[in-house]
């Protein structure tokens, strides 16, 4: 386990949302922070998923097959295991390969995107499982100003709906977990992309608080090298509408509506 030394913290966010931008061009920046991505499949793809079944249909089989629902439960309770216990190796082994490095810097900040073209969910749950001391900072971003950014590159078929649904759900299992394990709402930070635009100091003094970092003036000097290419900044109102329609309660959450 972590001996307190280096600091795992993921930046986790939903596509388009300026994660890279936030993650190498501010965070990556402080002298202190060593970047990296966390790749793991186990962070994004669930038991489920991994084990390629269509639930639903499997309970249909078990009703004339008893024997097959306790093979699944088996089945799934051995995956999660080795989920907890291939990300506790693999955190280690990063946390252990920055070690015998001996960089100056003292923490490590992993860029965790969500997927694109197809989002997927982050398994949050056994992430802190695996590792207790971790530190999530979840950007967030409105969907009516990225919508254009799908758009453009045609992905999720360039819909409102299936966009807002995904941004919704991304977000909402993200918040779901930490309103349910209180214990690690110390380690979570939620962090707006449009407050890093409207008040950069502010937004990045409580990052840093939250890291454990101090506030460094070398944080703010690639601010304006924004990635992404959006060549359509303003969404259409009826797209918006839509927009709204599907994720209204995500949105009043993060105050965007």
């Amino acid at each position: 386990m972590n001996d307190g030394k280096v600091p795992l913290i993921g930046v986790a966010w939903w596509p388009h949302s300026g994660g890279r931008w936030f993650c190498r061009s501010i965070l990556n920046q402080h002298p202190k922070v060593m970047g990296a991505t966390f790749v793991h499949p186990w962070l994004f793809y669930s038991t489920d998923m991994t084990m390629e079944l269509d639930i639903t249909a499997q309970v249909h089989k078990a009703r004339s097959l008893p024997e097959l629902k306790k093979h699944l439960a088996a089945l799934k309770t051995s995956i999660d295991a080795g989920r907890v216990g291939g990300l506790r190796t693999y955190f280690q082994s990063i946390s252990d390969n920055y070690l015998e490095e001996g960089a100056e810097e003292s923490h490590i900040v992993g860029e965790m995107c969500l997927g694109s073209p197809i989002p997927r969910a982050l398994e949050v749950e056994a992430l802190f499982k695996a590792w207790p001391d971790f530190k999530l900072i979840h950007l967030v971003r409105s969907p009516l100003e990225s919508f254009q950014s799908f758009a453009v590159r045609h992905e999720m078929d360039s819909d409102p709906i299936k966009v807002g649904g995904s941004w919704l759900t991304l977000n909402a299992g993200i918040q779901a977990f930490f309103e349910d394990n209180p214990q690690f709402a110390k380690q979570y930070h939620m962090v707006r992309y449009e407050d890093l635009l409207t008040k950069p100091e502010e937004t990045m003094a409580k990052v840093c608080e939250f890291a454990g970092l101090d506030v460094d003036t070398t944080l703010f000097s690639n601010m304006k090298q924004r990635w992404g290419r959006n060549t359509k900044p303003e969404t259409p109102a009826s797209i918006s509408k839509q927009i709204k329609m599907v994720a209204e309660t995500g949105l009043k959450h993060y105050g965007y509506l």
